[in-house]
């Protein structure tokens, strides 16, 4: 079989198969274990799409909800690029699961601090899964979420007039695309309040000014080009969302776009920032200067509690 992409050793054969990079996972944890319990639950059996439910230990009666996507390069791709002609490490992981260790630990960490429940998808992946798969599979799970009989998402447990949508990276790109398609929709009792978009992977076919090249090149555009559908360019909507503009009557709740500072991806992530305060859309930002991509720390942690408990 014959190699026809590849990014850093994640590698697409001539037959369709992908070769991925495994990560570390965690097993749920349906007891509490340092405030935080967790259980596994079936979306979907046809699609295999399922999701991991965080429960914190706490006294509060009823909880607000956050819909949380992965990240993973929507392949699930840790990739560390050197190269001779720069200076700087061009680090960017990509990591991907529900169940990896860095999203488990991180999400446990949300459920408790900011006290919300939690359910984190898994949905399906390309590059046999190409978008828009990933959108339609986190679009029916949030549908799925408002009407679940699961007794941790009971009405008596959960406010689903405080719903949250959430993602790092990839999961980031997510949580913008299936906003744009619940905006407006009915979907009680669920009410979406608010959009959480941590370090968001977007792309275009033009290199802006300060984007690194070796990224551009060597990183991004493989990427897009195993995860796009057939045929399109990196300024398809899915990409580059600064080519169309939401319409002004479509109701898209608050914004929190989360940037770092060494993260390669912060133009693109800045760039859409912008693109919705000029669309009229109720966005903020926030900087951690020191942080590199998909990287957790508690200024973030402390931003994403504060937005959910104001909204």
């Amino acid at each position: 079989m014959e190699v026809v992409g590849e990014v850093d050793g994640l590698k697409v054969y001539s037959d369709g198969s992908l070769q991925r990079h495994e990560s570390s996972t965690l097993p749920a944890s349906p007891h509490f274990t340092d405030g935080v319990a967790s259980k596994d639950v079936v979306i979907n059996q046809k699609t295999s799409v399922w999701a991991r439910i965080f429960k914190p230990e706490t006294a509060a009666q009823i909880l607000p909800l956050l819909i949380y996507f992965h990240g993973g390069g929507f392949l699930t791709a840790p990739v560390s690029i050197q190269h001779p002609d720069c200076t700087i490490d061009h680090t960017l992981p990509l990591t991907g699961s529900t169940k990896d260790v860095e999203t488990v630990n991180f999400l446990c960490k949300v459920c408790k601090n900011a006290d919300v429940m939690i359910v984190s998808v898994d949905y399906r992946l390309a590059w046999t899964h190409p978008l828009p798969t990933a959108y339609d599979d986190c679009t029916e799970a949030v549908k799925w979420t408002a009407k679940s009989p699961d007794e941790w998402l009971l009405p008596s447990v959960v406010d689903f007039k405080r719903c949250f949508l959430g993602g790092v990276s990839a999961g980031a790109n997510i949580v913008h695309n299936v906003g744009l398609r619940v905006a407006g929709v009915d979907m009680s009792p669920l009410v979406v309040k608010g959009m959480i978009c941590i370090h968001p992977f977007f792309g275009g076919e033009k290199k802006l000014a300060n984007e690194d090249p070796v990224i551009f090149e060597l990183v991004c555009k493989p990427i897009w080009w195993m995860v796009l559908p057939q045929g399109s360019t990196r300024d398809h909507p899915f990409c580059n969302p600064t080519v169309s503009t939401p319409k002004p009557a479509l109701k898209l709740p608050p914004v929190l776009v989360a940037l770092a500072g060494m993260d390669e991806l912060k133009w693109r992530g800045d760039m859409f920032y912008n693109h919705l305060k000029k669309s009229g859309k109720e966005a903020e930002r926030m900087m951690d200067k020191n942080a590199s991509h998909a990287c957790y720390t508690q200024h973030l942690i402390d931003t994403i509690s504060e937005f959910i408990k104001c909204h």
